[in-house]
């Protein structure tokens, strides 16, 4: 079964800040942190060849969810620490030779007490030559949340991508 283009998104847990030694140093460091931010990404082969899920990929719960769960068997074939930035996006060539850039577009502080900020992410895939496959994707995820986009055919499977948020 092929799996249709998605970007599914998994609630995880929430960002918490700490405090400085005065308001304005404060300040200053939440206004530099809102300027780029650290993602984790994941790239993983599915298919339906029964061998499971591979270890190296840790604890991904919603693998075995659909619409993930069409496929049997996942392999992680990397796994990338990557900042970016409102002025400098970072990019990843991809297996199949397409590439994944992903932007920070905003920070949204929260509007309620102890809720956690949230972060605007862009994300596109292109084909080589410069052509869109995916032209556009924007995510609003919490720190900690991953984000899924999924849908290229690769070796008689499908790539799934996963965009973690850690600033």
């Amino acid at each position: 079964m092929r799996l249709p283009l998605i970007a599914l998104l998994v609630a995880a847990f929430g960002l918490s800040l700490g405090h400085g030694p005065s308001v304005a140093h404060a300040q200053d460091a939440a206004a530099q942190a809102d300027t780029s931010v650290s993602m984790e990404i994941v790239v993983l082969h599915g298919t339906n060849d029964g061998t499971g899920i591979d270890a190296k990929i840790g604890k991904m719960p919603e693998l075995a969810k659909p619409p993930f769960s069409s496929y049997n068997s996942y392999k992680l074939l990397d796994r990338s620490k990557q900042t970016s930035s409102k002025a400098s996006p970072s990019t990843l060539k991809l297996p199949n030779d397409r590439v994944l850039k992903v932007s920070l577009k905003d920070v949204i502080q929260p509007s309620k007490k102890g809720e956690p900020k949230r972060y605007v992410i862009s994300a596109s895939i292109q084909k080589p030559g410069g052509s869109d496959f995916l032209p556009l994707l924007e995510v609003n995820a919490k720190a900690g949340e991953t984000f899924f986009v999924a849908g290229q055919n690769h070796k008689g499977g499908v790539l799934v991508i996963g965009i973690k948020v850690n600033p």
